[in-house]
């Protein structure tokens, strides 16, 4: 039993005595096996730029939604446990921010869920780093080459702590497959099979 566990049962065993419920040590054990993951913040958020607003993701889950209504946005997630940033931009943010919420958006095998279905939310911290305007008051290219400023700065300064798996803006360019995964591909998988190479 991990320390967080005894801990926890000793504190709802002492509960439930102090209330007149002196049998109740099974009911109180009952409740400290429930999976308790460890709570942040353990570092200083460390920003690409001075951000707009900044939200503690459990704690302002409905402002989130509702500041970023309606609004193009660039947007920053930090991992307070292991210092990882991912950079990316919402042409609608609330939706794009709450989605984030979403147990099978967070079943997606990229960087950014994993960490978010690992250490929590309340181990993030969320920013706001540039709000570009309404809704459709900006194009996609424009939106792109904003959050491109940030992934360069990403990418140069802070590489070990990047969450992005890819350097460029709004596709996969750049994006290198571990030699692991390339030797797994083959068969069906493989964009060659069944075709022959020229001499």
């Amino acid at each position: 039993m991990s320390n967080y566990v005894r801990i926890y049962s000793n504190i709802c065993f002492f509960l439930l005595c102090a209330l007149g419920f002196e049998q109740s040590w099974d009911v109180a054990f009952s409740l400290s096996i429930t999976p308790i993951k460890h709570f942040g913040p353990l570092l200083s958020p460390i920003y690409l730029t001075k951000p707009i607003r900044i939200y503690t993701p459990d704690l302002n889950r409905n402002l989130i939604g509702v500041e970023n209504r309606e609004r193009t946005i660039i947007y920053q997630w930090m991992n307070l446990m292991n210092g990882k940033i991912y950079i990316g931009s919402a042409w609608k943010g609330s939706r794009r921010l709450l989605s984030y919420w979403s147990p099978s958006v967070l079943k997606r095998n990229l960087p950014i869920y994993k960490s978010l279905s690992y250490y929590n939310h309340n181990n993030f911290i969320l920013s706001i780093l540039e709000d570009l305007g309404p809704t459709g008051s900006v194009s996609r290219e424009y939106i792109l080459s904003r959050e491109q400023i940030y992934l360069d700065l990403l990418f140069s300064k802070f590489s070990t702590f990047k969450l992005n798996l890819s350097p460029t803006a709004g596709s996969t360019l750049g994006f290198k497959h571990t030699c692991e995964f390339k030797l797994k591909r083959s068969g069906k998988l493989n964009p060659m099979y069944k075709r022959e190479f020229s001499s």
